[in-house]
């Protein structure tokens, strides 16, 4: 039987230590795993799927058809996860059932059981957010535009369970 050295055995325990500061760095300067609860995105993501969320940083903000985490939404003691359909200085009109930004861009719908028709303009800074299954979802048709303040971050990617990942 073979001994290993105090080096050997110090290389063994760093291994272990570097996993853990990788992992660490990864959470801290990259991004963060959130929990999906609710169905207001499927069939893209679904109650329990995870997801590695990005903040925005520097000049960067949110585009057409990212899918972010909003915090400190009212009516929500959670944060909501959410795709956007428009941004500053879009008009958002829905009509028939379809959602249409700037009379050209129609958001991707899962179904179409919106029925009140609306307008609005999205103030500058702000983001109109709507989840894919609109007839299931707590969103901007109700609460309105959100401030780009309360965005977290974009969703990069569904990472747990294995049946589900996916970039989003």
């Amino acid at each position: 039987m073979r001994r290993v050295g105090l080096v050997g055995a110090s290389a063994f325990l760093l291994i272990p230590f570097f996993i853990l500061l990788g992992i660490f760095m990864l959470l801290v300067f990259v991004g963060r795993p959130y929990i999906v609860h609710g169905q207001s995105m499927q069939p893209t993501i679904h109650d329990g799927d995870r997801v590695f969320v990005v903040p925005f940083r520097g000049n960067t903000t949110p585009s057409r058809e990212d899918v972010v985490v909003l915090k400190e939404i009212a009516g929500s003691p959670d944060m909501l996860i959410k795709r956007v359909v428009a941004i500053g200085g879009d008009r958002v009109r829905v009509e028939n059932g379809d959602i249409i930004v700037n009379d050209k861009y129609v958001h991707k719908s899962t179904n179409h059981f919106i029925t009140e028709p609306m307008t609005t303009i999205v103030p500058d800074n702000y983001v109109f957010v709507m989840g894919d299954n609109e007839g299931h979802s707590y969103d901007s048709r109700t609460f309105g535009p959100v401030s780009e303040s309360h965005v977290v971050g974009k969703a990069l990617a569904i990472f747990w369970p294995i049946s589900d990942i996916k970039h989003l």
